[in-house]
């Protein structure tokens, strides 16, 4: 069943408006202060719910602030905690992850709570790639657990060829809203690590655009309710949207990213300012058609805001 949040959303696209995603959460823990050489391990930005939670607010009220209508949780990598648990490299009790999940939930709807915003919806993030279908599963139930007002498989790189997708089967059980966010441009995935340049090669044997059109109808037809572009650079968003428009009636959105990535860490970009991100995101929702706006890695409650007075004419 849909909460009253995501009902919200809803309403807000049946007007023409426009869906304000919240930015980079693990990126925006260094910038409250969470130690670099602990986010940027396979349990990226996840760690900061066990270690400091009360930082991981601080992020969620930053967005809150800035005017998101979406949040994202901390769990982006809690795929990782089973085996950091089973290592010692966490502290909670083998199993504890289940708990992480639910512990993610609460501290992003204190947040908008605290602030006088329980309107805002919790997204709970996961990457879907490493994800096994045993582990799925219990994740699934533990997401159920926990109640955010959607779920957000996030970074996607890899379509199969048969478009089938037994991991966003698995979620849909949780009779949650799955949005579904992909690392694709027309030319297909691009490489994070020199922004684009090349796209991947070698993948998969169509990998251009092409593919996740082709996708987009059978992920709605599974149960999806949006389909994003996420993690790429700005420059090669163009393009997409409206070509996935062309197999899909679901909304469609984009929140890329702001800086690069550095093996570990990421490099924050100071000369793209607010004002230039939130120009931009005009030109995403009058060119390229989004109905969902916010921003990945590198991206600040500073852009957020800048976007949400955009969007909203303020």
């Amino acid at each position: 069943m849909k909460s009253q949040s995501y009902r919200r959303l809803e309403s807000i696209w049946r007007r023409g408006g426009i869906v304000v995603l919240d930015g980079g959460v693990g990126s925006e823990l260094e910038r409250v202060g969470f130690p670099r050489d602990r986010n940027v391990s396979e349990l990226w930005g996840t760690v900061a719910v066990l270690e400091a939670p009360e930082l991981a607010k601080e992020v969620h009220r930053r967005y809150v602030r800035a005017g998101a209508d979406v949040i994202t949780t901390h769990t982006w990598r809690i795929d990782g905690l089973p085996a950091a648990e089973s290592a010692g490299l966490v502290s909670c009790s083998e199993g504890g992850w289940r708990n992480t999940a639910g512990r993610a939930v609460e501290i992003a709807r204190d947040a908008a709570a605290e602030l006088g915003r329980p309107e805002t919806a919790v997204a709970f993030s996961v990457w879907p790639e490493p994800l096994e279908p045993a582990f799925t599963t219990e994740l699934a139930e533990a997401i159920a657990e926990a109640r955010p007002d959607l779920i957000l498989a996030e970074t996607v790189e890899t379509i199969p060829p048969d478009l089938r997708f037994p991991v966003f089967e698995l979620l849909l059980e949780t009779g949650l809203p799955l949005w579904v966010s992909c690392r694709w441009t027309v030319d297909g995935p691009p490489d994070l690590r020199h922004q684009g340049i090349p796209p991947y090669a070698g993948r998969l044997q169509d990998a251009d655009g092409s593919l996740l059109a082709r996708a987009a109808p059978a992920l709605e037809e599974l149960g999806v309710s949006a389909l994003l572009l996420n993690c790429l650079p700005r420059g090669l968003v163009a393009g997409m949207l409206p070509l996935l428009r062309g197999f899909t009636t679901l909304p469609l959105g984009v929140y890329p990213n702001v800086g690069t990535y550095r093996d570990p860490g990421w490099s924050f970009d100071d000369d793209m300012t607010p004002a230039d991100y939130a120009a931009e995101a005009a030109r995403w929702r009058d060119i390229e058609g989004a109905q969902i706006i916010g921003g990945c890695c590198g991206t600040t409650p500073e852009h957020i805001a800048a976007v949400a007075d955009t969007i909203n004419g303020r």
